[in-house]
């Protein structure tokens, strides 16, 4: 059966952030100092939570004022973007994704910004959704928090098109 096109819709949303392997960054940046490579791993833990479909794990990465700005529209504060990813977990039992290109850097005393390209596969694998996205961080006390994320999709595998289609 072909997923229907809100469920595809609700599938370009998958790439926040993101059990599966992630692909090990081709082109990473080498981290300047402890904060972004803690970044780094934080990013690349919620990405394999993602895939466990650990939605507690996967969400702690979100600031409760968190922006994420998807293919369909704006997710604001964490309860949004929560129901979002508990929504997409149900639709899509195998989902997964894939980042790769990622880069993390220092951008102020308590702020790191993270790039990727990510790959989400709606069905654990075949075709998939291709996108860029970014994600700025903050330290807030001991924790680093994720505040705004922005994610565009660059390619959709044909087999998604024609899906959405119908």
């Amino acid at each position: 059966m072909r997923p229907c096109r809100s469920l595809l819709l609700a599938a370009l949303c998958l790439v926040a952030a993101c059990g599966a392997r992630t692909t090990p960054p081709s082109r990473a940046t080498a981290p300047a100092n402890a904060d972004t490579s803690a970044v780094s791993a934080f990013f690349l833990d919620g990405i394999t939570a993602f895939n466990a479909h650990d939605l507690d794990r996967f969400t702690a990465q979100f600031a409760p004022d968190v922006d994420m700005y998807t293919p369909t529209g704006w997710q604001r504060g964490h309860a949004a973007v929560r129901e979002r990813f508990a929504a997409t977990f149900r639709q899509f039992p195998s989902v997964r994704m894939e980042t790769d290109s990622l880069r993390v850097r220092t951008i102020g005393p308590a702020t790191v910004l993270v790039d990727f390209r990510w790959r989400v596969y709606p069905l654990g694998q075949g075709p998939a959704f291709h996108g860029v996205g970014s994600g700025t961080y903050i330290r807030r006390g001991e924790r680093w928090l994720e505040v705004v994320e922005h994610e565009t999709v660059t390619r959709v595998d044909p087999e998604l098109q024609h899906a959405g289609a119908a």
